[in-house]
């Protein structure tokens, strides 16, 4: 189970993929319409039609909607914090470090590069998109696997962020 963000622009593409994202009980997220560094938008009007677009595709695919946001490269300023809140979204990054599995083609590399860091309520962020680059990601899927296979047989279950939220603070 996981956690996707999707970018509007490919979940507008194909819509195929969220519909299955939602029947195999994945959770989705917003991760705006292009891409776009949220601190750069203009002005609150300019962020909300950047997740309104996103929404609406989300929407128009699945019949579902979502509060979570991530913000492209997770930038954010108290501004569009705020206007997130008042839009009534949950900002959400992650708390294991990118493992710059971008600029990677090795899968053991980048399952290395996570697992050291991954602990109990981790948070792992990957990417499968090129947002229109000449990125070569064929390597991502199979790094996911061997993360999936290694994490559990640590013992470690995949929840989704909505999941993992409504379990609260273990403390």
């Amino acid at each position: 189970r996981a956690t996707f963000f999707v970018v509007g622009t490919a979940a507008a593409r194909h819509p195929e993929l969220l519909r299955r994202m939602v029947a195999e009980r994945h959770a989705l997220g917003n991760h705006t319409w292009d891409h776009a560094r949220l601190n750069f938008l203009c002005s609150a009007a300019a962020l909300k039609r950047e997740l309104q677009r996103t929404d609406e595709a989300i929407f128009a695919a699945t019949g579902t909607r979502t509060p979570l946001v991530r913000p492209p490269f997770g930038a954010r300023s108290s501004r569009v914090l705020r206007e997130l809140r008042r839009l009534g979204y949950a900002c959400v990054l992650w708390s294991v470090p990118l493992a710059g599995e971008w600029k990677r083609m090795n899968p053991q590399l980048i399952a290395r590069a996570i697992l050291d860091r991954v602990t109990d309520g981790s948070i792992i962020v990957l990417h499968d998109g090129d947002r229109g680059r000449a990125v070569d990601r064929r390597a991502v899927p199979e790094a996911t696997r061997l993360l999936i296979e290694r994490l559990r047989a640590r013992g470690l279950q995949f929840v989704t962020v909505p999941e993992m939220l409504a379990q609260g603070d273990p403390r």
